[in-house]
């Protein structure tokens, strides 16, 4: 007896220096793998250096650094938050696919969270409704919750990671949830319009075609009159919710249609894709603009999706030629990056009628949405709202994974580059100082310029007009601050 507690006593302790063994080698491979392939560190290294309210983690890349066991996801994700970016993931079949409660969450500056769009109609028709506030989640106070998790999401800002959480709570990989403790079913304590409290448990279930076209169109639904006048300015809006392009049909029928045509390519047909999906854009655009003092475009909680879509779109409704765009690479040599020129495609034309424009952002408004922004601001748009995620890179993810890491198993995914946007035609193609092109970028604060370049990774899009967003806001679209900050705007004749 003595001799089989002694074996298993054994047993025991060469698996625990079996583990301590793989978390080590997944250490030393995840310094390896964002010290050779990060597009720049210093760049992360500044921003938290100027943001330090806005640290997470520690750089664990620092040759001094001492390297911490990452035996799980807690741990890896932990580690990761420290790159400040929220396009890292755990990747990989232990990961899992896309799951979703069905519905959307969104949160105002104070931490509140309402749910925001409902999607998955069949399973929760009835449960909840959007604008439902929610209390708590699965016994744990909202605010408090979300304080919690944004501490495991990745992001540059403390406000971003806030709504990131929410989002995630709605829709993310298994992995995901499981960090924030979730499990196969969430239970929410609500309040509704009327203020009575319910309690719902909602379950998680994977995220097919039909439900991924559902949110698409759920989130691209307007939070806003179409056409309305205050204090004299008659305004006209538009919404886009998500660049994606496969949920639309007038996109898929004339891509299969290009598809057909001899000598097409995949590229040819996606253009024409694209193209449709613009001059329904355009049109829908000019009727919004036409008779309008002011033109408003709500990216609010924009998920972001196919950049080309983004840039058709906001070459478009530009007046300006377009700023050139820059893709920052890491680079072979030592303190250099590398910058490549990004390929824009041909315009699918442009709206008609124009109307000042005001693009309105928040803490939600995510990559492409972020870029969209972005280059609208630097032709001459007005940016109103929250500093957006600063979700800046490109080449989404760098491809494919790398290798699982040996102990956890999990893969990770890093950004392949870090977009510059370029307003003056300053940068070239080639390799360029790192620290002499970041000191570029982080004048005033990593603030965005229209007359030398600048970058959004980690920052965000800082808009011409901060607006918190309220739980008011959350309730009436925005209408209410948007009606006083054009007012606002009107009086210091800014419009």
């Amino acid at each position: 007896m003595h001799r089989v507690i002694w074996t298993i006593a054994a047993l025991c302790a060469l698996t625990m220096l079996s583990n301590a063994h793989a978390a080590m080698d997944d250490s030393t491979q995840l310094r390896a793998q964002v010290t050779h392939n990060y597009p720049s560190l210093r760049y992360v290294e500044r921003y938290r250096h100027d943001f330090p309210e806005e640290i997470q983690g520690k750089a664990f890349w620092s040759i001094d650094a001492t390297l911490p066991p990452l035996g799980d996801a807690n741990a890896l994700t932990r580690a990761l938050t420290a790159l400040q970016d929220q396009h890292v993931a755990l990747a990989g079949t232990k990961a899992g696919k896309s799951e979703t409660l069905g519905v959307l969450f969104r949160t105002a500056s104070d931490g509140s969270v309402i749910i925001w769009r409902l999607f998955d109609t069949t399973a929760i028709s009835g449960l909840v409704a959007e604008g439902d506030q929610v209390l708590a989640i699965d016994g744990q106070d909202a605010h408090s919750w979300l304080q919690r998790v944004a501490t495991l999401t990745f992001g540059g800002q403390r406000r971003g990671r806030y709504a990131e959480a929410a989002t995630e709570l709605g829709l993310a990989t298994p992995v995901v949830h499981r960090v924030a403790g979730l499990k196969n079913a969430v239970t929410l304590r609500l309040q509704d319009a009327k203020h009575q409290t319910k309690t719902v448990t909602l379950h998680y279930k994977p995220v097919d075609a039909a439900l991924a076209k559902s949110m698409t169109a759920a989130i691209n639904r307007s939070d806003l009159p179409q056409r309305f006048t205050t204090e004299g300015l008659r305004i006209g809006t538009l919404r886009l919710g998500a660049f994606a392009p496969q949920y639309d049909d007038a996109f898929v029928t004339a891509s299969d249609t290009a598809s057909k045509q001899p000598d097409a390519t995949d590229d040819t047909a996606m253009i024409a894709g694209y193209c449709a999906v613009v001059r329904n854009f355009i049109r829908e655009a000019d009727a919004a603009a036409r008779g309008a003092d002011v033109l408003v475009l709500d990216l609010r909680g924009n998920l972001g999706g196919f950049d080309r879509e983004a840039w058709l779109l906001a070459d478009a409704l530009r007046t300006r030629p377009s700023l050139s765009t820059l893709d920052l690479f890491a680079s072979k040599g030592a303190s250099t990056v590398q910058l490549t020129k990004e390929h824009t495609d041909p315009s699918c034309g442009h709206v008609t009628s124009h109307a000042p424009l005001v693009v309105l952002t928040d803490a939600g408004t995510r990559s492409a949405g972020e870029f969209m922004a972005s280059w609208l601001w630097a032709s001459g748009a007005t940016v109103v709202g929250e500093r957006t995620v600063g979700a800046g890179g490109g080449f989404e993810f760098n491809g494919e994974p790398a290798a699982p890491l040996p102990g956890s198993g999990y893969a990770v995914r890093l950004s392949g580059n870090f977009s510059v946007f370029d307003p003056t035609g300053t940068l070239t193609d080639g390799e360029h100082a790192e620290g002499v092109l970041i000191d570029m970028l982080a004048q005033d604060h990593f603030a965005p310029s229209r007359t030398r370049p600048f970058a959004i990774q980690s920052v965000g899009l800082r808009p011409d007009r901060a607006l918190s967003t309220t739980l008011t806001d959350l309730h009436d679209g925005g209408h209410a601050s948007l009606v006083n900050v054009l007012a606002q705007l009107k009086a210091k004749h800014l419009l």
